[in-house]
């Protein structure tokens, strides 16, 4: 049976990554190692991790300067020694079974290179949500998702998966993705179409595989203006590399559903240029990161 790591990037979550640990600890089948990397926080969530983790049997934690949750995952995944890689977010709550519901999968279907799973939300105190904006935003990407022949184009239109601690995934495919790119919100989604791409993605629907937490100081509600960017810039990559599997039986309908609801379509034309220009993924998120050419990208076209 495959070796599975939990690797865990913290950042400032003192508040959940007791939550977080219990949750990686009490799986019903465990994980083979933890391993635990404290971005720069300025709180003591680190030293509340080393207190959960002493003593536990292949578990440690690494503390370094603040690096960003790109950088964070790829050292994570580095160190880590597992055949596939489980990413817990400080802020979030692996179900109980979701490492053995992995394994199973895996055994029954020796060429799958990602799972992800359902996912159910909780708020700061882990009450879980049954209504609300986060609720019915699940519920849009599931009504487009079953009109869908494309998962890839389902996951474009809303990232149902919502975020890297809903993704368990072999060392091998994140090499041959090239490891997260430089993206800081939209790097999980890059890393989905990219799987898709290079390996067998499986969306396990029949069963809740993480609760993801939604509290006010989730990275996705920073700045929406930098979000709309960067996923114009991972639809402008998707669509450089090619639309067959975005459109199935030639059906183009809801392709343009899906550009037009993001209001992003002039933008996404500039990008696609850029990247027709530049070799690799990472060079042309590299050129976008750039502060200058950012900000001028975003008052022209947004």
């Amino acid at each position: 049976m495959p070796s599975i790591s939990v690797v865990i990037p913290l950042y400032n979550h003192a508040s959940y990554i007791e939550a977080a640990l219990d949750s990686a600890l009490r799986q019903t089948s465990p994980a083979d190692e933890i391993i635990l990397v404290d971005d720069g926080s300025a709180d003591d969530g680190a030293a509340r991790a080393e207190k959960m983790l002493a003593g536990v049997p292949k578990a440690r934690v690494i503390r370094q300067r603040n690096s960003g949750a790109d950088a964070t995952l790829n050292r994570l995944i580095e160190i880590a020694s597992g055949d596939f890689i489980a990413v817990l977010n400080s802020d979030d709550v692996f179900a109980p079974g979701k490492l053995a519901r992995c394994r199973d999968l895996i055994a029954r279907r020796a060429e799958i290179d990602l799972i992800c799973g359902r996912i159910g939300i909780i708020d700061e105190k882990g009450v879980r949500a049954t209504t609300g904006t986060t609720v019915d935003w699940l519920a849009r990407a599931a009504a487009f998702r079953a009109r869908c022949g494309s998962p890839r184009l389902s996951l474009l239109n809303e990232n149902d998966v919502a975020t890297t601690s809903n993704m368990v995934f072999s060392r091998a495919l994140w090499r041959t993705c090239g490891g997260f790119q430089p993206l800081r919100y939209c790097h999980d989604l890059d890393f989905l179409m990219t799987a898709f791409r290079h390996g067998r993605v499986e969306i396990d629907l029949e069963c809740e595989h993480i609760q993801y937490r939604v509290h006010p100081e989730n990275t996705i509600k920073e700045r929406l203006d930098l979000i709309r960017l960067e996923i114009a810039a991972v639809l402008a990559c998707a669509l450089h590399d090619g639309i067959t599997d975005l459109t199935p039986q030639g059906d183009f309908r809801l392709l343009g559903e899906m550009l037009k609801s993001k209001n992003v379509s002039h933008l996404i034309g500039v990008l696609a240029a850029m990247r027709a220009q530049v070799e690799t993924r990472r060079a042309f998120y590299e050129s976008i990161a750039d502060q200058g050419l950012r900000e001028r990208l975003i008052e022209a076209l947004l």
